[in-house]
């Protein structure tokens, strides 16, 4: 069962997109513009509601935000009309049937939208990333650190939000396929929902096997959005290469 088709819905929305500030999307665009040349097109890969493409496009640079959920790919059309953005699009598309061929100068897949499928399913993925590069084009996929997770592993979270909504979150490591799966319990006024989210997790040592697999060259890495040196204690994978 693909469990992401009922995760991404508006409650998802509400409490966990939609609460992420303007300062560090333009924190994490910033880092992603240092591998961009002027004029790039840039392939949003699992854009969401469209907050990473929105900030490139306001700077100047061709964007299609592609996301598999109707919903936030409305919302993120919205957004773009609101400020009149030419130079970006927004389609509904699943990460998984992407064919493209040598179309972007650069592919970014932001904030931990990777390692939600099987290995199989996850290295096409980067494959299908791989062939919709130019030649010379940048990957750059963004994810939490697996070593630093499993250090700091925290079984269990319970959040108040303001509205007087509850959330509880359960955590299990399966280490034999690597998976964190958190059940996660929304409970409030006329609200009571809960999902199972599967995420794979992946090490440094994985990420770089991963893109020398398909080939990819002048592999860099770092654990944050400032450009620290990666270490057993990032909480981030910023892993780069290029076609």
């Amino acid at each position: 069962m693909d469990w992401t088709k009922e995760y991404f819905d508006d409650v998802y929305l509400k409490y966990f997109l939609l609460p992420q500030n303007e300062e560090r999307t333009k924190e994490q665009v910033n880092f992603v513009e240092k591998f961009l040349l002027p004029n790039s097109y840039v392939l949003d890969a699992g854009c969401g509601i469209g907050r990473h493409s929105i900030e490139l496009a306001k700077r100047g640079y061709r964007v299609l935000g592609i996301d598999s959920s109707p919903l936030y790919i409305k919302f993120a059309e919205d957004s773009k009309n609101a400020l009149n953005l030419e130079n970006l699009d927004f389609k509904l598309m699943d990460m998984r049937e992407l064919a493209f061929k040598d179309s972007f100068d650069a592919v970014m897949n932001m904030w931990s939208s990777f390692g939600y499928f099987d290995d199989d399913t996850n290295e096409k993925i980067v494959s299908n990333f791989y062939n919709a590069l130019k030649k010379g084009g940048v990957l750059i996929i963004d994810i939490e650190n697996r070593d630093y997770i499993l250090k700091y592993f925290i079984r269990e979270t319970f959040k108040e939000k303001e509205d007087g909504v509850f959330i509880l979150e359960r955590r299990k490591f399966n280490p034999a396929t690597s998976v964190v799966s958190t059940h996660r319990y929304i409970v409030g006024p006329n609200l009571r929902k809960d999902y199972i989210r599967h995420i794979r997790i992946y090490s440094l040592t994985e990420m770089i096997n991963l893109f020398k697999k398909f080939a990819f060259k002048n592999i860099e890495y770092y654990g944050n959005y400032d450009f620290e040196k990666f270490h057993i204690d990032s909480e981030r994978i910023i892993i780069i290469g290029r076609k």
